[in-house]
């Protein structure tokens, strides 16, 4: 079920349907929290080098489950209305920041990577801008009406800068919109799926949550020489502490489940079962009040 689209818009190289996997970099533990090195530009957090791959992958629309699930219930839950101010962190190829132009907010798309950045002017952009920057350095940028960060907080190292710098350029009642792998339930390399015969169950193991981590993913498995880059863990309490001590109040809170359906087969009772019981996604809608 956890197979291949993130990600900064999760932007997991496998994609939004299944946690990352990679096996051959060691795990590495703690905490970092420089701004410079959370710039996905350069350094442990890249995408750049795997940016016309992801542009092939994502394209001007995103995956189908991008459009299934995410765009639709993310508009919904932000209620962009016309004329507003809106940052898109993480922006990527522009997908979610093409769907706010659509609804007529003004929206600026926001990445690290100047190769994505570049993806994203090659599609359709009017009521659209897109700047290079780090996600913690928006100055100039504001007043915001609302910031949305899609699927790109996993990569995102430095959180706690992001949140106070969305802080000082929205506006008092703006709201802000998180979107990410289920912490709980989608931590890679530590999360899978079982199946045990006896019940016909399929079950998902988890053999770590607590602990912060920084987790190596592989960017092309089976590739000799593929670029790796991380993805950062954090508990639901380590998740939510950065935007309460900006001064943010927790406004909203989903958990998406998968709408995908197995083909007939044994194990399509228990697969459907599991998509149900366990979401792919938790999103946090924030308001600074």
């Amino acid at each position: 079920m956890d197979k291949p689209k993130r990600p900064l818009s999760q932007r997991s190289p496998h994609g939004p349907e299944g946690p990352a996997r990679s096996s051959r970099p060691p795990l590495r533990r703690g905490k970092s929290h420089s701004p410079r090195d959370g710039d996905r530009s350069r350094g442990g957090t890249s995408w750049e080098k795997s940016a016309d791959w992801y542009d092939r992958i994502i394209g001007e629309h995103g995956s189908a489950l991008y459009q299934q699930l995410v765009v639709p219930s993310a508009l919904e839950l932000l209620a962009p209305q016309r004329g507003e101010q809106i940052l898109d962190l993480g922006c990527g190829q522009g997908v979610f920041g093409r769907a706010l132009a659509q609804r007529g907010a003004n929206v600026t798309g926001l990445d690290a990577s100047a190769s994505l950045i570049a993806r994203a002017r090659t599609y359709p952009q009017q009521g659209l801008r897109f700047v290079v920057r780090d996600a913690a350095q928006l100055d100039g940028l504001g007043p915001l009406d609302a910031i949305s960060a899609i699927l790109c907080l996993q990569n995102l190292e430095h959180l706690d800068a992001v949140c106070r710098s969305a802080a000082a350029v929205i506006k008092p009642g703006g709201r802000m919109l998180w979107v990410l792998n289920h912490p709980a339930f989608r931590i890679p390399r530590q999360s899978s799926w079982g199946f045990e015969p006896e019940r016909k169950i399929q079950y998902r193991r988890l053999d770590a949550y607590s602990s912060a981590l920084q987790i190596p993913i592989v960017m092309h498995p089976g590739k000799a020489s593929s670029e790796t880059t991380l993805s950062f863990h954090r508990s639901l309490q380590e998740l939510l502490q950065p935007g309460f001590a900006a001064g943010f109040s927790l406004a909203g809170l989903q958990e998406w489940h998968s709408p995908k359906e197995s083909q007939p087969g044994p194990r399509a009772r228990a697969e459907n079962r599991a998509r149900r019981e366990f979401p792919l996604f938790l999103a946090l809608l924030w308001r600074r009040p």
